[in-house]
C-alpha cells in the first residue's frame, strides 16, 4: 500500500462528495450484454462500486452492486469467443477473480477454473497470429494469469503465454529483442506496409507492456530464467530508445519507428515507461534499472499540462490518472518529487470539479474535438474514481489490472 496524498487528505471532504456523486452515477448505468467488459463496461463500474464500499458501504447500495454482479455472471457465456482483457474473459474474469480474493478464508479455488479452460483453450495457436498487446491481445490474458497466480497453484496460462512471446520476439541485436505489432494488429501505425517491424513504446499496446506482461511469471520456478532473459533483453532495448533530451520534451516517442515527443499517461509516454522498469528493475535486482526509471520520472516531473497533452481527467492521459502513475512511482522510487508532483496532479484534478462539477471529468475525444461523458475505467467516471479512492486512501490494490503491479 502506497501513502495517501496530502492533498487527498487535505481536501477529504470535497473528493467524499464528489465520490458520492460517481457512485450515484455509475449505480444507475443500465446494465447491458454487450457492455460487460472491464476498461469500459460493467466490470470495471463493478471494481468502483466494491471498492467504494470498502471505503464507505454507505455510499453503495449493496442490493444495486449484488443485482449488477449477478447481470455479469448470468451473461458470462455470451464472451466465451473473446478471450481480451477489454470486453473479454479476461477481464471479466480478472474481476470476479479479484473480487474472490477479497473474500479472505472464504475464497473460492474452484470459481475461475472454467475460465481458466477457457483461455488456455483460446490460447491453442501455434505459433500464435493475434495480437499482442494488453486490451485485445496475449498481455491481457497475462492480466488475468498474473491474478490468479497470487492464489491458485497452476501455471498453464503463463507457460503457454511465455512460449508465444518467446515465439513472437525479434532479436535485434545479439543481447537485445523486442516484440513488432503483428501485420494484421488493429493497432498498427503503419498499415501500408505491413511487413515493415514496427515497435510500441506503449504500455497499452507495445513492447513496455508486454515486459509488464511477463514479470509475473519470474515467481514461477520453471519459467524464471526464460522470463528472465526475455525481461534484461527487451528492458535493454527499451532504455536504448530513449530520445535526445536537447532536441525533445519527453524522453520515450510513441513508437520507434518515429521521433516525437509522446504524452503523459498510462496508455504511451515516460510514465509507464519508468514505472515498468522500476518494476523490473526491483523484481531482478537490477539498480540499473532503478536509476533509469528516477532520471525518467523525475524528467516527467518537470512537465506540465501543455507539454503533457493533457485535455482531461480519465485515468488513460488524464490527470487523475497521472496522480495515480506518480504516486505509485514515489512507492517504487521513494523520491519526494514524485510524492510532490502526485498531489500536483491531483489538485488538477480537483479544480477541473470545481469549475465544472461533473463536466470537468468528462473525456476529451479525438474524434469530435470535443468533452464527453464518458464511464468507464480507462476514459470516465469509473477510473477517476478509483483514482481518488487510491489517492485518499492509498490503497492501490486493482491497479494490476492495467499491469502496474
Amino acid at each position: 500500500m502506497s501513502p495517501a496524498l496530502t492533498s487527498a487528505i487535505e481536501n477529504r471532504p470535497l473528493i467524499e462528495q464528489i465520490l458520492k456523486q460517481l457512485g450515484d452515477t455509475v449505480s444507475n448505468i443500465p446494465a447491458s450484454p454487450e457492455q460487460c467488459g472491464l476498461l469500459s463496461g460493467l466490470s470495471g463500474n463493478l471494481l468502483f462500486l466494491y471498492k467504494l464500499s470498502a471505503f464507505d458501504a454507505s455510499l453503495v447500495d449493496q442490493d444495486v452492486f449484488d443485482e449488477k454482479l449477478d447481470f455479469l455472471q448470468q451473461y458470462l457465456a455470451a464472451h466465451i469467443d473473446h478471450n481480451n482483457l477489454s470486453n473479454g474473459l479476461s477481464g471479466q474474469g480478472w474481476l470476479l477473480e479479484f473480487l474472490n480474493q477479497s473474500q479472505g478464508e472464504d475464497y473460492d479455488l474452484e470459481m475461475c477454473e472454467e475460465i481458466d479452460q477457457l483461455l488456455q483453450e483460446s490460447l491453442s495457436e501455434t505459433p500464435w497470429t493475434g495480437e499482442i498487446e494488453m486490451v485485445l491481445g496475449l498481455g491481457g490474458v497475462a492480466v488475468y494469469a498474473a491474478r490468479r497466480l497470487l492464489k491458485s497453484p497452476s501455471s498453464e496460462l503463463f507457460e503457454t503465454l511465455v512460449s508465444h512471446f518467446e515465439q513472437a520476439a525479434i532479436q535485434t541485436s545479439e543481447h537485445t529483442l523486442a516484440w513488432s505489432q503483428p501485420a494484421t494488429s488493429v493497432y498498427r501505425f503503419n498499415k501500408d506496409n505491413k511487413e515493415v517491424p514496427e515497435f510500441n513504446l506503449g504500455l497499452a499496446h507495445g513492447v513496455p507492456g508486454i515486459i509488464a506482461a511477463l514479470l509475473p511469471a519470474l515467481k514461477i520456478p520453471a519459467l524464471y530464467q526464460r522470463t528472465k532473459s526475455l525481461l534484461v533483453q527487451s528492458c535493454d532495448w527499451l532504455m536504448a530508445q530513449e530520445l535526445d533530451k536537447d532536441d525533445f520534451i519527453s524522453c520515450f516517442a510513441s513508437s520507434c519507428n518515429e521521433q516525437h515527443n509522446s504524452r503523459l499517461g498510462w496508455c504511451y509516454g515516460d510514465l509507464t515507461i519508468a514505472l515498468t522498469l522500476a518494476r523490473v528493475g526491483r523484481a531482478l535486482e537490477l539498480p540499473s534499472y532503478l536509476d533509469k526509471a528516477k532520471a525518467i520520472s523525475l524528467h516527467a516531473a518537470g512537465r506540465d499540462r501543455h507539454n503533457g497533452m493533457v485535455n482531461d481527467a480519465g485515468l488513460c492521459h488524464g490527470s487523475a490518472g497521472i496522480a495515480l502513475i506518480f504516486q505509485l512511482l514515489y512507492q517504487e522510487l521513494n523520491e519526494p518529487l514524485l510524492q510532490d508532483t502526485a498531489n500536483s496532479w491531483l489538485d488538477i484534478t480537483l479544480d477541473g470539479y470545481r469549475e465544472k462539477g461533473l463536466e470537468g471529468f468528462y473525456m476529451y475525444s479525438g474524434l469530435s474535438q470535443e468533452h464527453e461523458e464518458d464511464m468507464g475505467l480507462l476514459m470516465g467516471y469509473t477510473g477517476i474514481g478509483l483514482c481518488l479512492l487510491s489517492a485518499l486512501t492509498g490503497d492501490t490494490d486493482w491497479v494490476d489490472s492495467l499491469l502496474m503491479a
